[in-house]
């Protein structure tokens, strides 16, 4: 009997031994601040707008298709911390084929059709990361994602109309190598 008991208790402390290390343990309160304070989202109201882009409902628009020199202005302050490559997420609705592109450049202004960032469709806001045309076409991109060479500091990011998307913040992320 009593080496019952014995086996009894042995048994049911390797039970729970096993279950503790089998439980799934947080990850460290630290790598998420870090994590979500190394590439936070800048809503579209914090961005300078100009018309015919405007901010409706959280997110920047236009109503229709524009040529580069008639499309509205949305500027976007960032700062990166260091010197490196980066690129651009952003949370964007692209309805459809006809509504699903922005010109986008950082610190200057952007060119056509070179800089034209074409959307894959979306069903309602979705993350996206930036791409150019360069000398692709729409459904073909050149440089997808469009890596960027940023120097530490603050940099504009100079997004105009196009098609009426939605784009509702971006974020700047290292790039990956």
């Amino acid at each position: 009997m009593k080496k019952i008991l014995t086996l009894l208790s042995c048994s049911a402390l390797a039970i729970l031994a096993f279950a503790e290390n089998a439980a799934p343990k947080p990850a460290p309160a630290d790598a998420a601040k870090k994590d979500s304070a190394a590439a936070p989202m800048i809503p579209a109201s914090k961005a300078q707008v100009t018309a015919p882009l405007a901010l409706k409902d959280d997110a920047i628009s236009q109503p229709a298709q524009t040529e580069l020199a008639d499309g509205g202005k949305a500027v976007f302050t960032i700062s990166v911390p260091k010197d490196g490559n980066y690129v651009i997420h952003a949370v964007v609705n692209a309805p459809s084929e006809d509504a699903n592109s922005f010109f986008l450049n950082i610190d200057a202004k952007p060119e056509d059709p070179l800089m034209i960032w074409d959307i894959d469709v979306t069903t309602g806001f979705e993350e996206r990361v930036v791409s150019w045309r360069g000398n692709g076409d729409a459904s073909s991109d050149e440089f997808s994602p469009k890596v960027f060479k940023l120097t530490a500091g603050e940099h504009k990011v100079n997004i105009v109309g196009r098609e009426p998307a939605f784009l509702k913040s971006i974020s700047v992320r290292p790039a990956k190598s």
